[in-house]
């Protein structure tokens, strides 16, 4: 099912952004609507998964894992990376934050939180090297965070 958002839909998802924890009532006052209009369409935008829920934003620094690595993965000349074994490994690694297969040189993406960098060094060393049919990786060390959204609308 898919969903046709409109400016008041834009702009009720944008009001959650800033402020995850505000009331229908708030919503309902500050989009000039009802509380039942409001509802409907909160309704209507997990219904067609465009919202697919409500997630507290954390400050990693604060929960113990405030060094951040990309850490692209490459299958290696001669080699294919089998994507459904691939995602169940990606799945039961520790301390990925993200996952993304990609295109260009390198076959995945992974945004990596440790607490510190022989946290960093054990997981490509010993957990990373476990993934079947891997046969690089290039790691970037995220030096500071300088936006980070957790989601665009359109035209943003």
């Amino acid at each position: 099912m898919s969903l046709q958002a409109d400016e008041v839909d834009l702009t009720l998802l944008r009001t959650l952004r800033e402020d995850g924890r505000a009331s229908i009532s708030a919503l309902a006052r500050d989009l000039h609507l009802s509380r039942s209009a409001v509802h409907q369409r909160l309704n209507a935008l997990v219904e067609s998964r465009a919202l697919l829920g409500f997630t507290p934003i954390v400050d990693p620094t604060k929960l113990g894992v405030g060094v951040a690595a990309f850490v692209l993965v490459s299958a290696g000349p001669g080699s294919r990376l089998e994507m459904e074994p691939l995602t169940e490994q990606l799945l039961g690694l520790p301390h990925v934050e993200y996952a993304a297969l990609v295109t260009g040189d390198h076959d995945v993406l992974l945004l990596v939180r440790v607490s510190d960098l022989d946290e960093l060094r054990r997981f490509l060393l010993d957990d990373l090297t476990a993934i079947t049919g891997m046969r690089g990786t290039l790691t970037l060390l995220v030096l500071d965070e300088v936006i980070r959204r957790p989601f665009l609308l359109p035209g943003e």
